[in-house]
Parts: structure tokens; sequence; C-alpha cells
């Protein structure tokens, strides 16, 4: 049995392991108890991207682009995971870790955008975990902070800017990790 397993996460496949947050800023995967049970593993992000807008067909058949997950003029989305890292991370100090970073297109009234994105990497982001969680969660969230308080330290935020449509559409993301498990007989 080889101790190499890839995982493709994506929030828009059809599967029962599969969770959405109510928000639909981020998505749950129910991992197999088998996975869990090799133990301590390398994580390694192979890649990473995210659609950024709402996106529909006008009259004319063209693809026109009406709301975006996080507010205009925010430069990066971010995608978190609550896998636990072995080691310290100053943002989390080692609860779970930011995968990956994108950065994006600055909007003028709504007059330039990024319909999509991936992450900034040349090469892949990699930690050690001790064991797997039962299921990982994904998130999309952005940072944003008082703009009345310079003194002020961001924070992270759900990317779910379209939220104020209950029904809007699932805007899809994903993530691919490679998981070398170290321990593996």
């Amino acid at each position: 049995m080889s101790n190499i397993k890839i995982l493709r996460l994506n929030n828009c496949a059809n599967n029962s392991k599969i969770e959405l947050d109510a928000d639909k800023s981020g998505f749950k995967y129910l991992l197999s108890q088998d996975l869990i049970n090799n133990g301590r593993c390398m994580v390694e992000v192979v890649s990473g991207w995210s659609q950024i807008t709402l996106q529909t067909l006008n009259g004319q058949g063209n693809v026109q682009s009406t709301e975006r997950i996080i507010p205009e003029n925010i430069p990066q989305l971010v995608i978190r995971s609550n896998i636990i890292q072995e080691g310290e991370d100053s943002l989390t100090g080692g609860a779970g870790q930011i995968l990956g970073t994108m950065s994006l297109q600055n909007t003028d009234a709504g007059n330039f955008t990024s319909n999509s994105a991936a992450f900034n990497q040349t090469e892949a982001l990699t930690f050690i975990t001790e064991q797997l969680p039962s299921q990982i969660h994904l998130q999309r969230l952005y940072w944003t902070s008082d703009p009345t308080d310079f003194n002020s330290i961001p924070t992270l935020a759900p990317a779910n800017n379209v939220i104020d449509n209950p029904d809007y559409a699932l805007l899809p993301f994903e993530v691919v990790l490679k998981l070398t498990f170290l321990d593996m007989q």
C-alpha cells in the first residue's frame, strides 16, 4: 500500500461526504477512518483556486460578473483549513493552517474585477500534522479591519459577500493536497 494519497477537495462535488457551510464560504469533507488511522503525515498544498464573482448571461449571451464573494477593493483571498500543524504559526498558533493566498485585481466602482484566482505559490506549502481530523474544513476568507481605526489589527472574515440573497449560486473553489504518511508500515 502506498504511503502517498492525493485529496482533490472541491465544494461543488456531488458527494455525500461534503457538507457546505451555511453561508457557503466553506465546506467540510468527511475523511475515511482508514485515512485518519494512517497517523502522522506531511501535507503538501499542490494547488488551489476559487471563483470570485457570481456570473450570469446577459441578453446577448455574454457572461457578465454581477457580485463578488468579497467586498470591492479587497486585494487578497485566503483558504484556511482545520488541519492542525506541528510547530508554530504566528497567525493561528498551530491551530489550523492558511493553505494559500490569492491576489485579486482591485475594482474601481465595479468596473474592473477578477472572476477567479489561483494560489500565489512558487512551491508547495508543506507542514506536518500528527493526525488528520475526522473531517477537513476548508474556508474562503479575506482580511478586514476597522477603516476608522488605523491601529486596528486585521482579522479574517468569511468570503460570503453575496449572502444578501440566501439562494445565491454556489461559487466553486478547490484545494489539492498531497498527503505523505510518515509512520505507515
